[in-house]
């Protein structure tokens, strides 16, 4: 049924690549519910999630709804389409993000702000979306970069019925969290710790444009981004 599905999509090979590996086949990406292949079009390399054999789930209408969500809001990987047991969308070919930052060096502060900004910032559209993605704060899996553009994936755990954490969750993933803090820390200092820990308090309790602005400010990312000189 899979290969129908793909094949009714416009695909038309499956490429066995990735950093991942089931036994020993590489792919893009595996899950509890999932893997990911990369699949060829006429119009091009997309990535296609086709459901496992033994995952609980019935399909991807679910995860399809709250990626077109997203895409609403110009947040992840482009919904192209779906069936039963697969979901074609755009093809992310860059690093995870936390492999990008392991090349980064203090000349580079001003960049790796930019790309926080710009992955905060979407966190937000999500926020105001309403739309909780649910897995942020393992950011590690889930952003990937497409050039200096962060990409949020994987919407699998995702949901409009909770509430929503996008933005604290990316904000104590990248600053609050011991292992991924002590890098950033290397390249463009930390923010001051209560300081930030009190904004994201006052966000929790008002998710409103001034409560943001004032997060932004305590994590140092509402300014230009024009890298510094390192100490």
């Amino acid at each position: 049924m899979k290969i129908e599905e793909l094949r009714g999509m416009g695909v038309e090979y499956i490429v066995f690549e990735g950093p991942h590996k089931v036994e020993t086949i590489p792919v893009l990406g595996k899950g509890n519910t999932s893997i990911v292949l990369k699949a060829l079009t006429r119009g091009g390399a997309y990535a296609a999630k086709l459901r496992r054999s033994d995952a609980d789930r019935v399909g991807f209408d679910e995860e399809a709804r709250l990626l077109r969500v997203a895409n609403g809001v110009g947040v992840g990987p482009r919904l192209l389409a779906w069936g039963r047991g697969a979901l074609l969308m755009e093809l992310v070919e860059g690093p995870y993000l936390s492999d990008w930052i392991k090349v980064m060096t203090p000349s580079d502060a001003g960049t790796l702000r930019s790309v926080f900004r710009s992955l905060v910032d979407q966190a937000r559209r999500l926020d105001e979306a309403g739309l909780d993605h649910g897995e942020l704060v393992r950011l590690k899996r889930h952003t990937m970069m497409r050039g200096l553009e962060p990409v949020v994936i994987d919407f699998e755990s995702a949901s409009t019925a909770r509430r929503v954490a996008n933005v604290t969750t990316v904000i104590q993933s990248l600053f609050l969290n011991t292992q991924a803090s002590m890098v950033v820390e290397g390249i463009m200092g930390l923010p001051d710790r209560e300081k930030l820990l009190g904004a994201l308090r006052d966000y929790r309790r008002d998710i409103c444009e001034g409560s943001y602005e004032a997060l932004l400010h305590a994590a140092g990312l509402e300014k230009d981004f024009t890298p510094s000189t390192p100490p």
